[in-house]
């Protein structure tokens, strides 16, 4: 995963990275062609949350999953990401993760692989952090789940991240009609 998070960081040196948006009252979002709808929202002191699936599933059940989490006491984009990652490595010390962090504008991508203890299923998860023009953090999330045995899943993610994060980074997610 080093090799491949310099490459990206050039990547992203090299190219203007589309600003993060809350997209406030999108009813659904987009993302590597795919439409998203609102299925949930929901909040704490710290943290306000909306998050989009296909049309047609459940939140409970979900195999695509777009959100948007916003922060907006927190001024460090760095800090948020490093401290999912520390939450991650305590609940699943095994699951593969990496941190990239673009040097000009100070946004943050982190993916990572996970599964609960009884392995129902795996997800991949990718978020984008940065500053909100207005004050705070905003991160934009991506993630994909499989129930059941992850084999083939696993195996195809291999080439499908690189992909993945080089979308996020380039463009995010977007408000759809």
């Amino acid at each position: 995963m080093p090799r491949f998070a310099l490459l990206l960081a050039m990547a992203l040196a090299a190219t203007a990275a589309h600003a993060l948006d809350a997209f406030p009252g999108a009813r659904a979002v987009a993302f590597d062609g795919k439409r998203l709808v609102h299925a949930a929202e929901g909040g704490t002191p710290v943290e306000r949350w909306r998050e989009f699936v296909p049309e047609g599933e459940a939140i409970a059940r979900w195999t695509r999953l777009a959100s948007i989490r916003e922060y907006p006491g927190h001024t460090d984009p760095k800090a948020l990401a490093e401290g999912l990652l520390r939450a991650l490595k305590q609940q699943n010390p095994d699951a593969p993760s990496s941190i990239i962090r673009h040097p000009a504008t100070g946004e943050v991508i982190v993916d990572f692989i996970s599964w609960p203890p009884d392995r129902a299923f795996t997800e991949f998860n990718l978020f984008r952090y940065g500053k909100r023009d207005a004050g705070g953090v905003i991160a934009q999330q991506y993630a994909l789940r499989v129930y059941g045995d992850a084999t083939a899943f696993l195996r195809g993610l291999k080439a499908e991240r690189v992909r993945l994060v080089e979308l996020m980074a380039k463009e995010g997610l977007r408000a759809a009609p």
